[in-house]
């Protein structure tokens, strides 16, 4: 075995650990993806965080050596500290860029978790404190009690009654997020055309060769050669998953581009009679004018109903991983 090898029995070891620790999960997730969409304000950075810390939990089991009592707590805190990390390095790395641009100032050497934080070194954007909103987002949100948000953040009874009285008399403001880069339509239009087209040729001559396709949680492929296995994301794609069961494969499954939020995108739906039921979502990076990033949602059930819902638009039962579907399962409870 070559040094740079990972044996199959570690990697298969660990995925099937992965897939215990989703479903134990499971109950937890709907209530995670809650949190971390009122704090970050944002259905994209939501799962973000939500599957960033689904892997900070996973990889922090191994080194925990007490019982957790908390499960639901164990997540928030982590996806606490994990948001609270990632507004303080986009401050500093603003504040940079801002004394870059604008010479050193005493207002540029204020500490990273102030209340005014430089977007960009652009836009001022005024906010809580990150501990700030995370207390307020517990507490009236969730209203989990003052000594397990205590728990849960790492500090005193007495610095959450202070931190939630200073949040409630401060006029919370939030800019608009940065734009983000979008594909152009035509590259969208393109893959949709391939896809329903079943054109595996085609879609990877869309795909540049050092592109990368993610599917948060349960799927991660880099370069060419893993596109064109057999069993790649495009694979699947194509064939519609052919070795599901009879009982478990979709009838029938349409994708069109739709237009969320400014951004060109994929939606995936399941067809069944009169029933038209969203059950995935791909987003797209592009670089000269060709493929460089494939974000697929098809495991995001709270994003597929964000969007379906945002888009008028019913959505299926989505599971958390491949392959827990359920004969019969694909329409809601309502269809």
């Amino acid at each position: 075995m070559a040094d740079s090898e990972f044996p199959n029995r570690i990697r298969d070891e660990a995925r099937a650990a992965w897939h215990r620790y989703i479903d134990f999960t499971t109950a937890f997730r709907p209530e995670l993806f809650k949190y971390c969409r009122q704090l970050t304000r944002d259905v994209w950075d939501a799962e973000d965080l939500v599957q960033d810390t689904m892997v900070r939990g996973f990889a922090v089991l191994g080194q925990v050596h007490r019982q957790i009592d908390n499960p639901r707590g164990y997540l928030v805190r982590i996806a606490t500290n994990l948001w609270v990390d990632t507004v303080r390095r986009r401050a500093a790395e603003a504040q940079a860029l801002a004394a870059h641009r604008e010479g050193p100032s005493p207002d540029i050497q204020r500490k990273v978790d102030s209340f005014e934080l430089r977007d960009a070194g652009s836009r001022l954007m005024q906010m809580l404190a990150p501990q700030e909103r995370a207390a307020l987002v517990l507490k009236e949100a969730f209203e989990i009690s003052l000594d397990e948000i205590a728990e849960i953040l790492g500090t005193s009874v007495g610095a959450i009654k202070a931190a939630l009285h200073r949040g409630r008399n401060r006029l919370e403001r939030s800019s608009a997020p940065v734009p983000r880069p979008v594909p152009s339509v035509a590259l969208v239009d393109r893959f949709v055309e391939l896809l329903n087209a079943s054109d595996l040729a085609g879609l990877l001559a869309l795909m540049l060769d050092t592109a990368a396709i993610e599917e948060r949680g349960n799927l991660l492929e880099v370069g060419r050669k893993e596109f064109e296995a057999k069993g790649s994301w495009l694979w699947q794609a194509v064939h519609v998953h052919p070795d599901m069961p009879p009982g478990m494969r979709p009838p029938k499954f349409v994708n069109e581009r739709a237009i969320y939020k400014r951004e060109p995108m994929l939606l995936g739906f399941l067809v069944h009679g009169d029933t038209k039921l969203l059950m995935a979502v791909a987003r797209f990076e592009e670089q000269d004018g060709r493929i460089a990033r494939i974000r697929a949602y098809n495991f995001s059930p709270e994003v597929i109903q964000e969007v379906g819902a945002e888009l008028g638009v019913g959505s299926g039962v989505v599971p958390y991983r491949f392959p827990t579907l359920v004969p019969g399962r694909y329409l809601t409870e309502n269809q």
